[in-house]
């Protein structure tokens, strides 16, 4: 199996992330397996990681997947103010 992205192969014990060519927010359901280093840059490189900080805090979307956020009562408010807005 090939990385996606380099091309290189990906060997046992290397950490992979499946990666959408179509972006999932454009429609996109395929996925193509890449090395977790050439996702990350990839995704860096397109300035994707600056662009879904920002709408994420717009959304408050932050507020169920940060480690000491997403369980503590004190967010709970944020929280409530995503599912109003944004939940389907």
């Amino acid at each position: 199996m090939n990385c996606a992205l380099c091309r290189g192969a990906i060997l046992p014990g290397d950490e992979i992330n499946l990666h959408h060519p179509v972006y999932r927010s454009e429609g996109g359901i395929d996925v193509e397996p890449t090395h977790k280093a050439c996702h990350v840059a990839f995704h860096s490189r397109k300035g994707d990681f600056k662009a879904w900080g920002r709408l994420s805090a717009l959304t408050r979307r932050w507020a169920f997947n940060l480690k000491h956020v997403k369980d503590n009562p004190a967010y709970e408010f944020d929280r409530q103010y995503y599912l109003m807005l944004y939940a389907e």
